[in-house]
């Protein structure tokens, strides 16, 4: 009984931010939204069988009746099935933030769909093996499996996280270039008119597109890093901690890049 152990569940750290308003409506449309609180419900349920779990745990330890033994193996069997639960519910709420955020490229989103896919065929049919433990040494084992498997869990976690942060840089990104192309052919225009000296103009351009660059540098590197998460690492948290700063270096470079568009449209102005 001492050795069943749960899983800690640094849930803080997973970003997934729902819609500012949300209602509860049993007809209501499968989304992020819905998923998020089926999550959130799923892991008050996981708290509260845990809370149980330790309490004839405690008892157990202490008295060895056999009715403590009962409750201990019925409060356990509950706990696991939660626990399952719970990773099942958040990894169906990552695949519908991942579905609902634009920017992403389809072969990422449609390879890590079928990853997270069979994560959650592996939860479901290991919460619905539980109920055959006949033992809390059956149950002690069963609870290894989760263990073992969820250090491949996180590594779809942070990525697929990852896939969302870098999708809505491309959509900058994408805003930006497409800008970029319009002004210049606008500069090439003015300058073979001669209508005026577009030397600064082209500067400011340049300028923008370099920080084009150093921006998909950073979501480069950042996507690096994730992909080269193992399931035994032991710091998967800092390592996406780094990834999520690279994602925002990427941001600022966008917003200098897009900076530099606005001074160079208002310098196009003048010459109109």
């Amino acid at each position: 009984m001492k050795k069943i152990l749960t899983i800690i569940f640094l849930f803080s750290f997973l970003f997934l931010v729902p819609s500012p308003a949300i209602k509860a409506q049993d007809n209501q449309e499968f989304n992020f939204d819905r998923a998020y609180q089926d999550y959130l419900f799923t892991y008050n349920q996981y708290r509260q069988a845990h809370n149980e779990y330790v309490t004839a745990r405690e008892q157990y330890l202490n008295y060895k009746t056999l009715t403590a033994k009962t409750l201990a193996l019925e409060q356990t069997l509950k706990m696991l099935q939660e626990r399952d639960n719970t990773i099942r519910t958040y990894l169906t709420a990552l695949r519908m933030k991942m579905a609902e955020t634009t920017g992403i490229l389809n072969y990422k989103q449609n390879t890590l769909y079928l990853q997270l896919d069979a994560e959650v065929a592996w939860y479901v049919n290991h919460r619905d093996s539980l109920s055959s433990a006949a033992s809390l040494e059956d149950l002690t084992k069963l609870s290894k499996e989760t263990e073992e498997r969820y250090g491949k869990t996180q590594v779809l976690i942070y990525q697929g996280l990852g896939i969302i942060l870098e999708g809505k840089e491309n959509n900058l990104k994408n805003q930006i270039n497409d800008q970029i192309q319009i002004l210049k052919e606008k500069i090439t225009e003015i300058r073979e008119k001669g209508d005026k000296d577009t030397t600064i103009a082209e500067r400011w351009l340049l300028e923008a597109e370099n920080k084009l660059t150093r921006a998909q540098e950073k979501i480069d590197e950042a996507n690096g890093l994730l992909n080269s998460l193992k399931a035994f690492d032991q710091d998967k948290q800092e390592d996406y901690n780094q990834a999520q700063n690279l994602y925002q270096e990427a941001h600022l470079y966008l917003k200098e890049a897009n900076s530099f568009l606005k001074e160079l449209v208002r310098e196009i102005k003048t010459a109109d």
